[in-house]
């Protein structure tokens, strides 16, 4: 369970990376900065089909595979159960983003239906990830020579937190804010796929 964990956190991140680089470089006047990554998704966006379809569901997908091995391959404590729970929420966000684009912009003064389910099921998962990654952070803390996976939760909590307190609509960096806020929980992912991948079961 350790390695499938393992493998769908390298797979989810890199996946990641790839969507929010090829789209932002086939969206002209993209700017990573500013605007939210689901706007490459968005109904109007140059390739929003191809990038909600192979990007944001494989990485849903995969992250939510993730949560579910590593539950399996840790001791299934209370805290490490309710963090898990709290990753798959977060991912559930891609798989939303796929069946509900954003409209164009995602900032419309008129949400339609898609634009209204967009952010009811991606803010969840943002609302929640510094808690997630806290009680995943105590988790770590009784698992085999996870000191680095403990620590590296304690250090994204407040960094998703931050990030998610700044991701105002109208900041001019709410791109790089709602990047931080992602790479702080897939961040954590890596780290403890990588550890599960080269541990045995984590009690």
């Amino acid at each position: 369970m350790g390695r499938l964990a393992m493998i769908c956190a390298l797979l989810g991140a890199f996946w990641l990376l790839a969507m929010v680089v090829v789209g932002g470089f086939t969206f002209p006047g993209y700017d990573h900065l500013s605007q939210y990554i689901s706007e490459l998704g968005a109904n109007g966006a140059p390739y929003g089909y191809e990038v909600s379809w192979y990007g944001f569901l494989p990485v849903g997908l995969l992250t939510i595979a993730f949560a579910v091995f590593a539950w399996l391959a840790t001791s299934r404590s209370l805290l490490g159960t309710l963090g898990f729970i709290g990753v798959v929420l977060f991912a559930i966000g891609y798989v939303g983003a796929t069946f509900f684009p954003c409209d164009y912009g995602c900032r419309p003064e008129e949400p339609s239906p898609s634009q209204a389910m967009h952010l009811l099921l991606g803010l969840a998962g943002y609302v929640f990830a510094p808690l997630t990654l806290l009680l995943l952070a105590f988790a770590a803390r009784k698992w085999p020579n996870a000191g680095g996976v403990a620590l590296t939760g304690f250090i994204a909590a407040p960094i998703a937190l931050g990030a998610f307190l700044t991701m105002s609509p109208d900041s001019p960096l709410v791109g790089l804010s709602q990047r931080a806020l992602e790479a702080s929980v897939m961040g954590w992912v890596v780290i403890c796929g990588l550890y599960l991948g080269h541990q045995p079961r984590a009690r």
